[in-house]
């Protein structure tokens, strides 16, 4: 599922943004659409296009706010097949650092009593609020996350642009 792009925008994007550019339309329709349809969706996609789809998933929501990233990484790590997809193909861009973010952030919300059942997933993002610890731990990880995704970001677009057939058909 290639996404139609000019040439001329593809250039013009720098790699921060490129990346996004190619994920948006596949992405955007499947907002509110149940997990079965964005299930078949993403196993249409190519390998490459996998790695973008599960980054920007859960990048775009965790990157909100410290009480945000929290929710989102206990939401995923509660869905093991998901957390698991997420560090798989991200360890496989050769994100270390990002993967390692997932480690740290795992190891912390186990000591908080995570994961918790997704069929019983209660877990809020003010959860952090009631416990100091907790807070301290994820307001330290969310800095970090801050800064590794500028750079994961910036280096999934540059795979991008230098493997424009894995991710786009141009318009002639």
């Amino acid at each position: 599922m290639l996404v139609s792009m000019d040439s001329q925008s593809f250039k013009s994007l720098d790699a921060i943004d490129l990346g996004w550019a190619c994920m948006a339309p596949i992405m955007e329709p499947l907002r509110g659409k149940n997990p079965a349809v964005k299930s078949k969706a993403y196993s249409e996609l190519t390998s490459s296009q996998q790695r973008l789809f599960m980054f920007y998933a859960f990048y775009n929501h965790a990157v909100k706010s410290a009480p945000e990233f929290y929710w989102w990484s206990a939401y995923y790590l509660a869905q093991p097949k998901l957390w698991s997809e997420l560090g798989t193909r991200l360890g496989d861009a050769g994100s270390e650092d990002f993967v390692r973010l997932l480690k740290e952030t795992e190891e912390v919300l186990r000591r908080h009593n995570h994961p918790r059942s997704f069929d019983t997933f209660d877990a809020s993002p003010e959860d952090i609020q009631q416990d100091a610890l907790l807070k301290q731990s994820i307001l330290s990880l969310y800095a970090a996350f801050c800064e590794v995704t500028c750079v994961v970001r910036k280096e999934l677009g540059e795979y991008v642009r230098n493997h424009p057939e894995e991710f786009v058909q141009f318009e002639r």
